[in-house]
């Protein structure tokens, strides 16, 4: 019978091998058949000569093959091998290789006093499979339990139901070995361990002899309960092949015990990675289908021209380096492109640095988007008689922009009859977009073939306009002369109008908010310019309140003023207009882009929108036209129309961008370069007013090198960050410049103080209203009448299913469920009145737990899918939730897992190491915040410790057992002593080749499609 060797075994034969060959001055040979010619005859005979001499220990066991030797060698790193040439590598003992954080598999996060030992643990997930095998001849069998795909012995349990597990370590080999100690990780007190011999550890283990474990579980509450056993064994003893070491062996062991709705959201599938093709426009030959028209009622001039801006096909190449990459490379171009993104921004590489990261973006989104590729999908031709024809496909998720398809834009289809190599892709262009379906337009070499039903493979794109007008905003940058307002030094502090100047408030609330009142005044009067106005505005506190009366006093006060007001999004440039629209309904102009669905444009605003109901198309009128109007009102990138048609240099005289510290720079760039006039010391120009929030979310990016190197900090947050004239003093901010509101309007007191602790220097005041902050502070569900928040824990399992990868945890989702089941179908209190689903908002970071929770209240939940208008409650992301508030809001963390935590960390996903989504996500209730999660995972973070020792100081928190420090210091004290080898096992580092982002793959935020 063929002996099976350890890896260790292998890699020690190795090292002696090459040792020998040192000896006879053989040591920098490398052709394989040469050296294994050498192994056979002249190293295994000086092996069994010396084994005569008793110089290395009894022979009889035979010795690895060459190929073995190798493939020890190999897998630890020791020998680099190819069909030809092997190639022995030195070895460092004294100075461990350095791992890149962003290739480790696991690396738990590490709480104040755990940055050793717990690196320690980490190193076992890291090498899980070294630790799992059997080793020297010991392996540990497991009596009980089942054993899942991912290696666990998992024990399924009714509520208060007992079972025991034994978990025997044997010797099944030829030599004793000592069984130094065992040793549990257990934070959890479902499970408990008691061992007949304790006692007696350290004991010999001859051959034949066991060790016993008996493992006893018992829940009463449901969940998952994972615990680890390490045995730390030496040996063998008496072997004069191999010395005695010290080495180790693990189980990971959990209880669960399921709630029915947790049973049926189970993942229906095992989690395979989905594989994707290449780019078919990349090797096929390419049909195009007819572009469609830029249609009726486009009277607006567009005499400035768009440029391109193709992606650079050497960075494109050399993408999988710069993404492996982390220090500096010896490749020429790499070097250079590392030098770029490493080097400050600066007014001299402004332009290129941020031309960089937005091809780095946009390198990303090309991979991104084919997340939505479809297979063997069929057409239909669309009945209507058109000209061109047009074929109808099926897109599922295009309503809420997943992907996102507009008119114009293309995709690729490829027969599916068509096989092999030379294929022809049809390039179809997007005519009309409907529902969850579109409108193609194809080359006459497909239509001519096509018949009903025919079956394409489909591959989506996505539309370069808003990566094109930031690039053409970079390019503008420096010949507007917008140093002064990119790069401020001082203000000019020329007034517009007197100082003495008394305003009478549109909105009569912001009479009694001296915050508010400073803001307006200090914009009217214009005294920051050409700096930037900010206007930091927390949580609830009315800064698009405060930004729209700017505008009006503006209009009022300034009569030959024209005022472009922005924002990133269709919702927040909606809020804007209507709060305009009462006091000035004749003087503002919504401009919408072509992709607007009209069906979810406001009523209230219709009537003053670029929305022609009578040809039921959207018009842009003449530069002439727009430019009667005191107010333009539009999305970043929408504006960016505006300066196609260039109007005349100060025309716009203000340009205000609301939410701003939600756009990236070059995107707010693109409302200001071409159209807002920066003058001179005399006469400093235009005056641009800056509104947003820097601890809250910032730009939805999708690359992690444009994140880590500055595309993701918005112009606000750099300004408030890094200009010294925007940062806070010992007397507060500069009001010339900044005015931060302290006023909060939204939430009850308890929900706010965590967020004003950590965020705002304990500055926010509460001001919202009594009656609506208090409504559910004696809610019967709360575990402390008059503290609205519920901790809830949960020992869940974060898991995946079929081609998705993003997590969900169906234990947490049944408890959201069991909550809005208590919130909206029990009648109401007296004093609370009844709560509707839009009232009531649910956040999960991960878009897999979104779609299982709207599942449950719309498709497996009697009570709820009944409800009337169940469907406009929300659940979504914490991106999805920015900007908006509800009465009741719940949150589902999902993570309870360590593994996994840090690839959350690289792609800034999820909420642990993430204080702007935690701040966004618990600043979003107004009267009653719900937060499910796993205490023993999140504690491990210093925002969410905070807020967990905070609700369990105030009876908050209920659910499983809250983390015990003994439990903590214990473990911290038997890990102390661990004393584990150099890491072994080879690290797999990710796929450097560009793959879906983190961001695509556990979020999926929706496309943005603001044209």
């Amino acid at each position: 019978m063929t002996k099976k060797f350890t890896r260790a075994k292998l890699r020690e034969t190795g090292q002696r091998f090459k040792s020998f060959l040192d000896a006879r001055g053989q040591g920098q040979e490398t052709n394989r058949e040469r050296l294994r010619d050498l192994y056979n005859e002249d190293f295994k005979s000086s092996l069994r000569s010396s084994s005569s001499c008793g110089q290395h220990g009894d022979f009889e066991d035979p010795v690895p093959t060459f190929s073995s030797m190798l493939y020890g060698m190999r897998f630890y790193r020791q020998a680099k091998v190819t069909k030809e040439k092997v190639k022995f590598c030195k070895v460092n003992h004294k100075k461990k290789k350095k791992v890149k954080q962003e290739d480790r598999v696991f690396r738990e996060i590490k709480p104040p006093g755990f940055k050793k030992t717990k690196s320690q643990v980490a190193e076992i997930y890291q090498d899980w499979a070294e630790y799992i095998c059997g080793k020297h001849g010991m392996d540990v069998e497991v009596e009980g339990g089942c054993r899942s795909p991912d290696g666990e012995f998992v024990v399924h349990l009714e509520l208060n139901q007992k079972a025991v597990l034994t978990l025997r370590l044997q010797n099944g080999g030829s030599y004793p070995v000592i069984l130094l100690r065992i040793m549990q990780f257990c934070r959890v007190s479902q499970i408990t361990f008691k061992s007949e011999n304790q006692g007696d550890v350290p004991i010999t283990l001859d051959p034949g002899d066991f060790h016993e474990l008996h493992v006893h579980c018992q829940t009463s509450d449901v969940g998952y309960f994972p615990a680890k056993v390490l045995w730390e064994l030496q040996g063998p003893l008496g072997s004069r092949i191999e010395e005695p070491g010290i080495f180790h062996i693990a189980r990971v062991l959990a209880v669960e015990a399921q709630s029915p709705l947790a049973e049926q959201l189970k993942r229906t599938a095992p989690y395979r990675r989905r594989r994707l093709t290449p780019h078919p426009a990349s090797s096929s030959c390419v049909e195009d289908g007819e572009r469609p028209d830029r249609g009726q009622g486009y009277d607006l001039e567009m005499t400035l021209k768009l440029p391109k801006y193709p992606c650079p096909n050497n960075l494109r190449q050399l993408l999988p380096q710069l993404l492996r990459s982390t220090s500096f490379s010896h490749h020429s171009d790499v070097a250079k492109i590392q030098s770029q993104l490493k080097t400050s921004l600066s007014w001299r590489n402004y332009e290129e640095k941020f031309r960089l990261l937005l091809y780095l973006e946009e390198l990303q989104m090309e991979q991104d988007i084919r997340n939505y590729d479809l297979e063997s999908v069929p057409m239909i031709l669309d009945p209507k008689e058109r000209n061109p024809p047009l074929l109808i496909l099926e897109v599922p998720g295009i309503a809420e922009n997943r992907p996102s398809v507009l008119r114009g834009d293309h995709l690729f289809a490829i027969l599916n009859s068509d096989q092999g190599q030379n294929v022809t892709a049809y390039k179809g262009f997007v005519h009309q977009v409907e529902l969850d379906r579109v409108k193609l337009s194809f080359s006459p070499g497909l239509l001519n073939r096509f018949v009903n039903g025919m079956t394409f493979k489909v591959t989506f794109t996505f539309n370069r306009q808003s990566l094109r007008v930031k690039h053409r905003a970079l390019e503008l940058a420096r010949p507007q002369k917008l140093k002064p307002l990119l790069f401020p030094s001082s203000p000019c502090g020329i007034h517009l109008l007197p100082p003495t100047l008394q305003l009478s408030l549109y909105d009569r609330s912001l009479e009694s908010n001296p915050e508010q009142q400073q803001a307006v005044r200090h914009i009217v009067l214009g005294t920051s310019r050409p700096t930037p106005y900010i206007i930091f505005g927390p949580p609830g506190t009315g800064k698009t309140v405060t930004l729209a009366e700017a505008i009006k006093q503006v209009v009022k006060h300034l009569p030959d003023a024209h005022v472009l007001a922005c924002a990133p999004s269709n919702s927040a440039a909606d809020l804007l207009c209507k709060n305009l629209r009462p006091h000035l309904p004749s003087s503002i102009y919504r401009l919408l882009a072509p992709s607007r669905d009209i069906h979810f444009v406001p009523e209230e605003i219709k009537s003053c929108c670029n929305w022609d109901p009578q040809k039921g198309i959207y018009v842009y009128p003449a530069k002439k036209k727009l430019q009667e109007y005191r107010v333009l009102i539009t999305t970043l990138i929408t504006a960016a129309r505006l300066v196609s048609a260039e109007f005349p240099s100060g025309h716009f005289t203000h340009v205000f961008i609301d939410e701003a510290g939600h756009a990236m720079e070059p995107e707010c760039l693109a409302a200001v370069a071409g159209l807002l006039a920066i003058g001179d010391s005399d006469n400093p120009g235009g005056q641009l007013v800056l509104a947003g929030d820097p601890k809250q979310l910032g730009p939805v990016l999708r690359s992690s090198l444009a994140q880590k190197h500055g595309l993701g900090i918005s112009l606000l947050e750099r300004l408030l960050k890094y200009n010294p004239l925007y940062q806070k003093g010992p007397k507060g901010y500069n009001p010339q410049l900044v005015t931060k509101l302290l006023r909060n309007y939204r939430s009850h007191p308890d929900i706010l103080f965590i967020p004003n602790k950590q965020y705002y220097d304990g500055e926010l005041q509460p001001y919202a209203d009594r009656m609506d902050r208090e409504r559910y502070c004696y809610w019967e569900e709360l575990p402390h009448q008059g503290f609205p928040i519920i901790f809830h824990g949960v020992m869940g399992k974060d898991d995946r299913e079929g081609n998705s990868p993003s997590f969900f945890n169906s234990e947490e989702a049944a408890t959201i469920v069991s909550y809005l089941k208590k919130l909206l179908t029990l009648s109401p209190k007296k004093g609370q009145g009844r709560l509707s689903p839009q009232q009531v908002g649910v956040i999960s970071p991960y878009r897999k737990q979104v779609e299982k929770i709207y599942h449950c209240i719309t498709r497996l939940d009697k009570e709820l899918k009944g409800l009337d208008n169940i469907k406009d409650l929300k659940v979504g992301s914490v991106e999805e939730f920015q900007g908006q508030e509800r009465s009741v809001l719940l949150v589902s963390t999902v993570r309870s897992s360590q593994s996994f935590v840090q690839m959350d960390s690289d792609f800034n996903l999820g909420f642990l190491r993430n204080p702007k989504r935690f701040n966004v996500a618990v600043t979003r209730a107004k009267a009653l915040l719900i937060i499910v999660g796993n205490p023993l995972l999140l504690r491990q973070d210093p925002e969410w410790r905070t807020f967990l020792d905070f609700c369990k100081k105030n009876g908050g928190y209920t659910g499983c057992p809250f983390p015990s420090l003994e439990v903590e210091q214990t473990l911290e004290q038997q890990l102390s002593t661990l004393s584990l080898g150099p890491s072994t096992s080879e690290i797999h580092p990710r796929d450097h080749a560009p793959l879906a982002s983190g961001l695509q793959e556990q979020v999926e935020p929706p496309w943005r499609n603001e044209l």
